[in-house]
Formats: structure tokens, C-alpha cells, sequence
């Protein structure tokens, strides 16, 4: 891939790592670990990069070993190649965990150097918060997560930090980033668990410096906008959702991939996906019939 130009934030942005403590393959079928590994591996020749985000449900099961290992994988590829590191929770994590392990989710600043923390006790009801500034960008976490639900929401709780965060402009404009994105779901379970009040979103939003929002949840690529903002999501390193399959169904294929987002010093925005070479690629994964994927979403979606 060509290098960055001059005064360009290179974002290596990955997304539902789906980790386990235990090495538990995923759904059954994947063995994640494996396939960030892989990711990373494939991506180690990409020049340039200035950030590393994973965009949420980093974990499957929400144990300390499952974030240690995101945190020696991603962390180490970035601090390997000069890059900051930031996560934030998805709707598998557990904040406690992702707390005792990654902190604030800003885990490395410029350069791939340690960020200090302090060790501080929240309750697990408050989001995980934090902002970091990369080569003049100010990056904004923004936790959606509903601890127990699958779903997600803007709490006033994060609403009131996203709009302190972006009460005055950076000198190069700020990136939020979060995992339930502001967008229309593929499929009725993830309508489901979509962001529930994605207009409180767009209104924080709007009029700010804010150059782009990366997302996951979705296990597939998407583009989008949401108060005059870019919304980019991430496809997953777990697994690919089949988008093309029924509505009232859930499919995923094997399939690894994620996305290199380019941010000009201008504001001008570019992404490409990049997808890992495997020979049991876009084998089924994961299916759902019509019946099991609305039990979950009755289970995990608003009461």
C-alpha cells in the first residue's frame, strides 16, 4: 500500500476481536486469537501508521487473560511500529476487566509509548471514558455498552463526557470512536442490539471537529453518516456477518479483515479494506435460524 502523505494520520482500525481467557473457539468454529494474530501478521508491511483503534468487543467472555492477550498482540504490533493504541468497550466486554487491563482504552500515546494511569475504582454502571491526542488529532472513546444487553445507548453519563471532549477544536479536528454504530442494521438481530438513540448522537455531533467516527459491532464493512459526520465500521476479525443473507436470519463467514483509514491534515478522509488471504474463507461460521436469532434478540435487546 502507498505511504501516507505528509501530515496524514494513518488509522489501523480493527474491530469484535471476540477474544477468549481460555482459548474457547468463538461460536464453535474460530479460533480468535488465531485470526488476530493472522491479522496482524498479514498487516506488519503497512507503512505508516500513526494509530491503532479496536472499536469494541475486544473480548468474548470478558476475563483479564483475554484482554492481556489484545493488549501483548495489538499493543506490541503497535508499539512495534511507532503507533498509539485505543479501544472501548462492545457489548461483550466487562467493564471491570477491560478496567483492570486497559485502563481507559488509551493504552499507548504517540510514538507506541506507555501511557500513565492512575488506578481508580469504578462501578461497573459508569462508561469507560478517555481521550488521547495522536499527531494533533484528539481521540474521543465513547463507551455504549449496556452492561447485561446487547443492545446500545448513549448514556447521559456519555453524552455529557463526548460533549466536554469536543467543547473546543483540536488543532488537526478529533475522532470519536465507539462500538454500536449510528446506522442502519444488516439483519433483525443486530436491529435488535442496535444504538438506541443514535439522534443524541448526530446532535453532540454536529457543528463540531470531529472528522470521522469508527464503529464496529457489525462484523461487516460499512460506510455512512451521522450529523454531517463519517461513520466508518470496521469489518470483524471474528468473523464476516453474510449481508446478502435473509433479514430474520443471522449468518457469518470465516473471514478476518479490517480497515486502513487515512485522515488528511485537511480533513479529507479515504479508507480501504483489507481482508486476510485463508483457505477456509467465507466457509459458514455461525447460522441462526428466524426463530433462535429473535429469542436472542428478545433476550439482549430493550425490555
Amino acid at each position: 500500500m502507498q505511504p501516507p502523505a505528509p501530515g496524514t494520520l494513518r488509522i489501523l482500525h480493527l474491530s469484535d476481536t471476540h477474544v477468549t481467557g481460555d482459548g474457547a473457539l468463538h461460536q464453535g468454529t474460530v479460533d480468535t486469537t488465531a485470526a488476530l494474530g493472522a491479522l496482524l501478521d498479514h498487516l506488519d508491511g503497512l507503512d505508516g501508521v500513526g494509530l491503532v483503534v479496536v472499536s469494541g468487543d475486544v473480548s468474548e467472555d470478558g476475563s483479564p487473560e483475554s484482554y492481556a492477550t489484545v493488549r501483548d498482540l495489538v499493543g506490541g504490533w503497535a508499539e512495534r511500529h511507532g503507533a498509539a493504541f485505543v479501544t472501548v468497550p462492545g457489548n461483550h466486554d466487562q467493564r471491570d476487566g477491560f478496567r483492570r487491563v486497559l485502563f481507559d482504552g488509551h493504552v499507548l500515546g504517540e510514538g507506541g509509548r506507555p501511557l500513565m494511569h492512575t488506578m481508580e475504582h469504578h462501578d461497573p454502571a459508569v462508561p469507560v471514558r478517555g481521550r488521547s491526542v495522536v499527531a494533533g488529532r484528539r481521540i474521543v472513546t465513547v463507551d455504549t455498552s449496556v452492561p447485561g444487553a446487547g443492545y446500545g445507548e448513549l448514556s447521559a453519563t456519555a453524552t455529557e463526557h463526548l460533549r466536554a471532549a469536543l467543547a473546543e477544536p483540536a488543532p488537526h479536528g478529533s475522532v470519536v470512536v465507539l462500538h454500536h454504530p449510528p446506522l442502519p442494521a444488516p439483519t433483525s438481530l443486530h436491529d435488535a442490539l442496535k444504538l438506541r438513540n443514535p439522534g443524541d448522537l448526530a446532535a453532540v455531533l454536529r457543528g463540531t471537529d470531529v472528522r470521522v467516527v469508527l464503529a464496529g459491532h457489525y462484523h461487516h464493512h460499512f460506510a455512512g453518516s451521522t450529523g454531517g459526520v463519517p461513520v466508518l465500521v470496521a469489518p470483524g476479525v471474528a468473523n464476516d456477518a453474510d449481508v446478502t443473507g435473509r433479514y430474520d436470519e443471522e449468518t457469518a463467514l470465516v473471514g478476518t479483515g479490517a480497515l486502513v483509514v487515512d485522515l488528511a491534515e485537511d480533513g479529507s478522509l479515504w479508507s480501504t479494506p483489507v481482508r486476510v488471504p485463508r483457505p477456509d474463507a467465507d466457509q459458514r461460521a455461525l447460522h441462526l435460524d428466524a426463530d433462535t436469532a429473535a429469542r436472542i434478540a428478545a433476550a439482549f435487546g430493550p425490555s
